[in-house]
């Protein structure tokens, strides 16, 4: 059943201002600021104890919580109508007047929040239950009381909406998988941790900001196949060095990536010797590619190993190959 929840008269701004928030390193964290300040506000509170706040209840969605702090909230209009457009639902009057229930640790820290919340299913409400962790992710649902078929509340079905986030659509058939005759109710419990999710961020939480990833620069357009190798020759110089020093991967493994990408260029010139060989030319192009392409990969993933010696040395003899058969000049790729 929905726990009662008993909020006491003077629950009001001065509690408001206790809960803050803090993004740290583009993810989600609430840092709740008022911990410091539990003893006295413990103390001039006897409705924090088991017999206002459901323990049980909540020690079952985060069982290693060593207490528990009501936070009396309020959604104001502008913020209802967009959690109302996201959810494609209208909110009832008590999701208006959220109340909340911190998780804290033995030193008196925020583990997560808790809300109870409902939605409405095919045949009557459905009352749940749901836990965020620090990072804004689902660490679990329960369901406490529906009336439809009730592989909605098992815990094999409810398990799949952990570890999401507010980026997450929460939708059959994307990422909700249905209890099979049930997808009208099972996409209402999915509207259970999203709605939870959507109050959260409304009121106390930022939605982390998308890491922009930096662009490599763009390939210099050689004019001639004498110039292209003497590009690629620099890209090969950082590798050779790193081989050597065992510092700098980072660069090392752009290098990889970047001669990869001028290896696609070859076939762009006609070869200095042996130019009616096309189709022998063009094998050669893409059996270099093909190796950089998985040299690079094993380089970000080992760095310098045997494995990578290895791919590199026969990248090397591969190259070393095609030179000679299609370059008039002998090709000493240590020599600066």
């Amino acid at each position: 059943m929905r726990q009662k929840r008993v909020v006491p008269s003077f629950a009001g701004s001065r509690l408001h201002s206790e809960l803050a928030l803090n993004v740290v390193k583009g993810q989600a964290l609430f840092l709740i600021a008022m911990w410091s300040l539990l003893p006295i506000w413990q103390a001039d509170t006897a409705w924090a104890d088991e017999k206002t706040i459901p323990t049980k209840t909540l020690a079952s969605i985060f069982p290693k919580a060593k207490e528990f702090v009501a936070k009396n909230a309020a959604l104001t209009p502008d913020k209802v109508a967009p959690i109302e457009k996201e959810l494609g639902a209208k909110l009832a009057p008590e999701d208006l007047k959220p109340t909340f229930y911190i998780a804290l640790n033995e030193e008196k820290k925020p583990m997560g929040l808790v809300l109870f919340v409902d939605v409405k299913g095919p045949h009557d409400a459905i009352n749940g239950g749901v836990g965020l962790d620090m990072q804004g992710k689902v660490v679990k649902v329960e369901v406490y009381k529906h009336k439809e078929a009730a592989g909605i509340a098992d815990e094999k079905f409810l398990k799949q909406l952990i570890g999401k986030g507010i980026e997450d659509p929460f939708q059959v058939g994307k990422d909700v998988q249905p209890i099979a005759g049930q997808e009208v109710a099972s996409q209402a419990v999915a509207l259970i941790p999203k709605k939870m999710l959507l109050m959260s961020y409304a009121l106390f939480l930022k939605k982390p900001t998308p890491k922009v990833e930096e662009k490599s620069p763009e390939l210099i357009e050689p004019y001639n196949l004498k110039e292209l190798m003497e590009i690629m020759k620099g890209y090969y110089n950082l590798i050779r060095d790193y081989f050597q020093t065992g510092e700098n991967k980072e660069a090392a493994v752009e290098a990889a990536e970047r001669l990869s990408k001028y290896a696609r260029l070859i076939g762009d010139f006609e070869p200095p010797k042996n130019p009616d060989q096309t189709d022998e030319y063009a094998y050669f192009q893409q059996k270099v590619q093909s190796a950089l392409q998985q040299f690079a990969q094993t380089l970000k993933k080992e760095g310098v190993s045997d494995h990578t010696k290895k791919q590199w040395q026969e990248l090397l003899d591969l190259v070393n190959k095609a030179h000679l058969r299609f370059s008039e000049e002998p090709i000493d790729l240590d020599k600066d």
